[in-house]
């Protein structure tokens, strides 16, 4: 990975650690808030408290499970 060394003021330097998220790295923090690198939907969910994962895994498979039951999916050998 190739490293560059930039300046920026204090101030910018605050706004950019006040974005940060736990594991992120700053590289991560100005692709995020710049839209400079499409993230998949398994990256995003990395960035989430895991507590909040569970929780969204659990809708996910409810939602999933009513889905089923109103339309089967078809099952293809």
């Amino acid at each position: 990975m190739v490293t560059k060394t930039i300046n920026i003021r204090e101030s910018a330097y605050h706004a950019l650690k006040a974005q940060k998220r736990a594991g992120e790295s700053y590289s991560d923090v100005i692709l995020r808030v710049v839209g400079g690198e499409e993230k998949s939907v398994c990256d995003f969910l990395q960035t989430i408290d895991p507590t909040i994962r569970s929780e969204i895994a659990e809708s996910v498979k409810m939602a999933k499970s009513k889905l089923d039951r109103v339309k089967p999916r078809k099952v293809s050998l």
